[in-house]
């Protein structure tokens, strides 16, 4: 069951990441320069998509880990790790399977 609720949390961060960097931003947010920096970001993005999903799924890394849990430090921690993980397994993908057309 443990297994099943990870590939969930990083199917869903997955596809929430890349839903959300398909569309452009709606004209209210393009005002501020942060949104629109981590709109562009992949990286950046997946940090706050997958700590929002950890508090949400209860999914934490510390615990799977025998840490003991700390409330948000855990989420946050989980965020970062899985996001970079999750990134860089996407750039190996690209590397390996896009067509580069010269």
């Amino acid at each position: 069951m443990v297994l099943a609720s990870w590939v969930l949390f990083l199917i869903l961060g997955k596809i929430i990441i890349y839903v959300f960097m398909k569309f452009e931003l709606p004209k209210p947010l393009k005002r501020f320069v942060w949104f629109t920096k981590l709109h562009d970001c992949s990286l950046c993005s997946g940090v706050w998509v997958y700590i929002i999903l950890s508090l949400f799924m209860g999914v934490d890394l510390l615990s799977t880990l025998v840490f003991t849990y700390v409330p948000i430090v855990s989420e946050v921690v989980t965020g970062v790790v899985v996001s970079w993980v999750v990134w860089i397994f996407t750039l190996g993908w690209h590397s390996a399977y896009d067509i580069v057309v010269v």
